[in-house]
């Protein structure tokens, strides 16, 4: 299928979902019944066409009985995956687990490193940016420096975050947030991302860091490289095929690797601390296995990049499981870098 096809396709699976005549958006967008929820998007073989990506949490009901019918129109240049569930992990999760080694303390700052807000949210350093302002930032999610639309402009942001270290202290601060895009219950959201602008003088310290290089001295494979941006920036998901190699450095896991399950996905219900939110554009990463996670909680705010010419693609925000031939294979999901940098008014440091 060719890429204006499928794309025509996907606007005729969204509208779809509004036909319920009399229907508010709210109620569109947080559908009670897990079997009436259908995502969609799409992915690029290696032969250069594409095929529909079809995402229902269950394997029966209204969604899934949707799914079979665009399935059909698409003439079965579509692919169908039951994931019962998306979810932003809980502080419970993290806590729960052994420090590993990027929870420790670390100057200068370097990409992947445990990073939080004082009251909790621990997550990944994932990028350093410029804003609107010319100041370098610290890029993560919102749940994990803004607490999910909890913390307030100006708040201290600490490395390690807590639990990794506690009690914490003035030397531990290293930014103060600064700008965060508000997730909401009753919209479509594209990102979950927060900048916290580096401080300067903070107590009389400089904080140094080491820009958006592969850090050194842990193993990792292209140490010590940039990561860059797509050029032309909005040409993000032209580089990412059907099982496209793609990585990420994070507070619990380190470096890892995934591969592309599809992209553009629309309509995804995500479970969060303020509920299910629907997010859009958003990029599916599979796990080579379940004995080789891409993402473990901590890793929230991790920056996702191809593994060839490190090229940043996404900000990964949430886990999840799929159900392929019967076995139950974990996911990760990013948002589009595109998306977060153009809306924070941001662009990566090089």
């Amino acid at each position: 299928m060719e890429k204006a096809s499928v794309l025509e396709l996907k606007n005729q699976v969204l509208e779809s979902l509004s036909e319920r005549r009399g229907a508010t958006q709210t109620e569109v967008l947080n559908i009670p019944r897990v079997e009436s929820r259908l995502a969609v998007g799409y992915s690029q073989k290696n032969d250069g066409e594409y095929q529909l990506e079809l995402r229902v949490q269950k394997g029966r009901g209204a969604a899934y009985r949707k799914a079979q019918k665009f399935r059909e129109q698409a003439k079965k240049e579509a692919n169908i995956e039951i994931i019962p569930r998306v979810y932003i992990p809980s502080q419970s999760d993290i806590a729960d687990k052994l420090p590993p080694p990027l929870a420790r303390t670390a100057r200068p700052l370097h990409l992947g490193l445990s990073i939080g807000h004082q009251d909790g949210g621990v997550g990944t350093l994932g990028a350093f940016v410029s804003d609107a302002r010319d100041r370098d930032c610290i890029l993560s999610n919102n749940h994990v420096l803004a607490l999910m639309n909890q913390a307030k402009n100006g708040a201290p942001i600490y490395q390690p975050g807590n639990p990794d270290r506690w009690p914490l202290t003035s030397e531990d601060e290293v930014a103060k947030l600064s700008r965060f895009i508000i997730v909401v219950k009753s919209k479509r959201n594209l990102v979950d991302a927060a900048l916290a602008v580096i401080g300067k003088d903070i107590d009389e310290r400089d904080i140094d860091h080491d820009s958006n290089r592969i850090p050194r001295g842990f193993g990792y494979p292209m140490e010590g490289r940039m990561i860059g941006e797509a050029d032309p920036p909005e040409s993000v998901l032209e580089l990412l095929k059907k099982d496209t190699p793609v990585c990420k450095i994070g507070r619990t896991t380190g470096y890892t690797e995934g591969i592309i399950g599809a992209v553009a996905l629309d309509n995804v219900p995500v479970k969060t601390p303020i509920g299910i939110v629907v997010f859009d554009d958003v990029i599916q990463v599979n796990w080579e296995s379940n004995n080789k996670p891409f993402s473990e909680p901590g890793d929230s705010g991790s920056l996702v990049f191809t593994k060839e010419y490190p090229t940043a693609i996404g900000l990964h925000f949430a886990g999840g499981e799929r159900r392929v031939e019967g076995k139950e294979l974990k996911v990760s999901y990013s948002c589009n870098i595109f998306n977060v940098l153009k809306t924070l008014e941001a662009s990566l440091l090089d």
